[in-house]
This record gives C-alpha cells, structure tokens and sequence, in this order.
C-alpha cells in the first residue's frame, strides 16, 4: 500500500512539475518586457543605436504544415510540446512580436507574410496586415504572394500582391525560393520584380538553404548566383538576399561568395544575415562579419534575426552579433550602418 502511495504521489508530483513548466513556458511569450517610459535602441561606447530587425515572421500553428509543426515542436522537451499550438499562437501575433522586440529593445522591424504550403506553411498578407494594422510606427510589412499554381493563376496573383502593396505600412516584397519551390533563374516569376521595381517596393529573397522538411536543396534554388540575369534585367529592383547564402543545412557559408559578387557588381543588391547570430550559426558568425568588412560592404548589409522563433531569440540574436561585431573590429559608425541606418535608407524612412 505504502509503495502504492508513492508511485501515486510520484505521478501525481509530476503532473504539476509538468503543469508549472508549460504554464511558465507559455508566460515566457506573455510577459511584460518594458515599461512605458523605458527607451529602445543601444548604447555602445556613448553612441546611441536605434536597431532595427528587418527579419520577423508571424503566422499561426494551424496554418503550419504537419511536418513543420513537427520540427518546430522539437525545440523543446517533449513533454510540453502540448504547449506549442499555445505558444506559437501568441508568440507569432503583433502581441508576442512586439513583447520579443521589446525585451530587445528593438522599436522597429519588418514582419513578413509568406506562401509555402508545401514546406513551411502560410501566413497569408491578409493576416499580416491583421496584425501590423496600428503598430505604423513599429511594424513594417513585407508582403508575399502565393505561386504554387503560377501556370494557372499568376496574373490573379501579381494583381493581389500589387493591391497590397498599396496598403499602409507595406514596404516590401519577401519570397523563399527553396520553400516556394521556385528557381531562381526561372523568366516566369519576372512580374514581381517588376512590381517590386515600379513600386519602389524592396523584395527580401531567402538565399542558402534551409533544415525545414521539403525545401529545395539544389543550387538553383539556393544559390543567388542564379539570379544574376534577374537583377540585370531589373536595375530598379532592390534585391535583399536574405541570409547571405547562408547554407543551414551544413552550417557554412557556402552561398555567401555569390552573395558579395553580386553585392559588388551591383547597386541595387544587399544582404542580409538573419539566423547567423543564432547559437547554431555561432562558429561561422565571426568569419562571415569578417568577410563583410574585409570586402568593404558593411553599408549593403540590413541586420535581421529571422525571429521571433521562442521566447527570447530576438533578443540573443542581437546580443551575440553585437558581441561578435565588437570582437571583429567594427566601429561604432559601422555597427550602426548594419543595425540602423542601411535600412532606413533603403527604405526611406
């Protein structure tokens, strides 16, 4: 009997050890971060920074694929992983978007829509517009468009992108050729940099590849090198290659010469290093900081962390590239190129 109580209150002690950790896991995404009066931005060596995150998804957990939802939920113990529709619900809302920004001191950033039905799932324009309606001085929209019946329905979709392209707080394109199944040299795809070119709309293209289940992993889908005919034939199209070419799959910089040759040749292309300030990324964070400067293209690169991902990414992101920044040399003037000001102009702000 004695031996019977205790495995009872054994599982019993459990199940409010599990109850607590969820309840407190799920606080994480809810927790006030500043207060009304506390300032935004960074302070390094006496030179204020006003950092802006040009890389932020929202979305919600039933518009996830089921093999997405499966990676995602193995970022944490499997006993919670009944908390990830919770969590993934307000951690991807404008709510828990601006509660990770704000425990980053990051007053603004770029969220982005996206059409992936196939790997990673949508988060449709209309929903971001949902959810960036009433932040205009926080949130900036990027929005996408869907192409998985491009052969079918591709002027119905250039007609939608251009529509919401016209909405307040849209300033920018974003497309993840790997996910959307989409190659990079493909003529037929030539509409939306042409809107993005006549709108003055920059488009962010992942570049590199990506660990979520059923992206493409062939270079013509992952290295920018094929786009280069694009960007000639579209001179007033801002390209922003997304992650430097960054090739998560291997954890490299596999992508990232491409990436500067064409940064080099051309004008109206930049970079961004969003996931290379994340812990997996730390061992090539260093070189990749290094290359820019050594290459001289600190002013043609926008800082992103493609968060929010869990409670806390946004901010050690930021953390660990300002670090690895200071450790490579950059001055302050340069840090605030690449966090702040290369962003506000690009995009006018």
């Amino acid at each position: 009997m004695k031996k019977f109580d205790s495995m009872a209150m054994a599982k019993f002690s459990s199940k409010i050890l599990l109850l607590t950790l969820a309840f407190s896991t799920i606080m994480a995404w809810s927790e006030q971060i500043l207060a009304e009066d506390q300032a935004y931005g960074l302070t390094i060596q006496g030179e204020f920074i006003d950092v802006i995150d040009m890389h932020l998804h929202t979305g919600t957990w039933d518009a996830l694929t089921e093999p997405y939802k499966e990676r995602y939920s193995e970022r944490v113990p499997k006993f919670l992983r009944f908390t990830m529709k919770y969590l993934l619900g307000s951690g991807l809302t404008s709510e828990g978007i601006l509660k990770q920004m704000d425990k980053a001191k990051i007053r603004r950033a770029g969220v982005f829509a996206v059409y992936s039905p196939d790997t990673t799932g949508i988060a449709s324009n209309e929903f971001l517009q949902q959810q960036i309606n009433g932040h205009s001085d926080r949130l900036l929209g990027f929005a996408s468009v869907r192409t998985d019946y491009w052969n079918i329905d591709s002027e119905e979709q250039l007609k939608k992108l251009e529509t919401v392209l016209g909405n307040a707080n849209m300033v920018g394109i974003k497309l993840a050729h790997a996910h959307q199944q989409m190659r990079f040299d493909d003529p037929r795809f030539d509409g939306v940099y042409e809107i993005a070119g006549r709108l003055g709309k920059p488009i962010y293209l992942h570049t590199g590849t990506s660990p979520n289940p059923y992206t493409r992993l062939e270079p013509p889908y992952v290295d920018p090198k094929y786009l280069e005919e694009t960007i000639q034939r579209y001179p007033d199209t801002q390209f922003i290659l997304g992650h430097s070419g960054y090739d998560s799959f291997k954890v490299a910089l596999t992508y990232l010469d491409s990436c500067i040759e064409l940064a080099q040749k051309y004008d109206n292309v930049y970079l961004e290093p969003g996931a290379l300030g994340a812990r997996k990324a730390e061992k090539v964070l260093i070189d990749y900081l290094r290359i820019i400067k050594a290459n001289n293209l600190i002013d043609r690169v926008i800082y992103g962390s493609d968060g929010p991902q869990f409670p806390g990414y946004t901010n050690s992101h930021l953390e660990r590239f300002v670090l690895t920044m200071q450790d490579s040399n950059y001055t302050t003037a340069e840090m605030r190129a690449l966090l702040q000001t290369n962003f506000e102009q690009l995009f006018k702000l």
